[in-house]
């Protein structure tokens, strides 16, 4: 917005405005003073102001359809080498098990929804808010099962794969009889613990995968969830996991679970991955990777599951394609 005295854009911001930005665009009040400061230093004028709040994922969560989708209109092809079962691999998942076990002991709700709100120093005042998205999500989830005429009201036991701190896995256990949640971290399973006992959820088993193997031993259920998980895999792990998704589901059951498929530019080198991991100390970056439509498509097929649905959502974030597949076991 300009000013209408001298048509230049807002200096010096009132915090009025700052106050207002949170509830237009994340419908709630500034959960303190300390935050006010943060978005003065931050914010030069209106337009910085506008950018900060619609970049961030606290919006990004509670208004996933706002953005418009990515058009795929790129012709370059995506590298990903494929990694058979093996030491490779388990070292693969050995490393995306210390970065998350670190992001776990340091922000483990920051990690699972990267707001500034949801860090330590700031998530005793908005824990609600965050638990708040996980009733949302489940909501959706159910609306899309809705309008692919999906009878799951039979359905009694799930799996939610990469729970974190059980932002979703509480609302899902009011849907199912039985919810397993698995995680590679003990730091979030940790929170999430705390949390079920806190909101006297019993029906939930929460279980740490400590290595790749234990992958083998889900339990047959007749619901998979995983949304903004894989997507921190590198390809031959998602891959892997997709593949066990299906084997643990039954007869009839079905798999909800989000990856990003697309990124120009995108290349992964088994090699070259484990080359980088040798160089460097353990950086603890939550990391972006894909697996290609393609891939996941031939999956589905081989494992005697059939494809429901895939649509494009915003999960994955700027320069990302992302799916939400819905699979049925056949």
């Amino acid at each position: 917005m300009e000013n209408s005295n001298n048509g230049k854009l807002y200096e010096d911001l009132p915090e009025e405005f700052i106050k207002w930005a949170y509830r237009l665009f994340l419908d709630r009040e500034v959960e303190n003073q300390d935050a006010i400061e943060d978005k003065k230093r931050r914010i030069k004028n209106c337009r910085d102001l506008r950018d900060i709040f619609l970049n961030s994922e606290e919006f990004k969560a509670k208004n996933q359809w706002h953005k418009p989708l990515p058009q795929l209109t790129d012709k370059s092809i995506v590298y990903v080498e494929n990694v058979a079962p093996g030491r490779e691999l388990a070292l693969l998942f050995n490393h995306i098990q210390n970065t998350w076990s670190y992001l776990g002991k340091t922000e483990p709700h920051w990690s699972v929804l990267s707001a500034e709100n949801f860090k330590q120093d700031n998530i005793s005042q908005t824990i609600n808010l965050f638990n708040e998205t996980g009733k949302n999500e489940v909501s959706k989830l159910f609306a899309s099962l809705d309008r692919n005429q999906l009878d799951y009201k039979s359905f009694k036991s799930a799996i939610e794969y990469g729970c974190g701190v059980g932002r979703v896995t509480r609302w899902l256990a009011e849907k199912f009889e039985v919810v397993y949640g698995y995680d590679i971290s003990s730091s979030h399973l940790k929170v999430a613990h705390q949390y079920m006992t806190e909101v006297e959820i019993k029906n939930v088993q929460l279980n740490q995968l400590v290595a790749l193997r234990d992958l083998k031993k889900l339990p047959q259920v007749d619901f998979i969830y995983s949304v903004i998980v894989l997507q921190h895999n590198p390809p031959p792990i998602i891959a892997f996991i997709i593949k066990q998704f299906m084997n643990s589901l039954n007869s009839g059951g079905v798999a909800f679970f989000q990856v990003p498929t697309y990124k120009h530019g995108y290349k992964f080198s088994l090699k070259e991955y484990l080359n980088d991991l040798n160089k460097e100390a353990e950086n603890n970056q939550i990391e972006m990777h894909i697996l290609p439509q393609k891939d996941i498509f031939t999956i589905i097929r081989q494992m005697d599951a059939k494809l429901i649905e895939v649509t494009e959502d915003n999960w994955a974030g700027e320069g990302y394609i992302s799916n939400t597949f819905i699979v049925q076991k056949n």
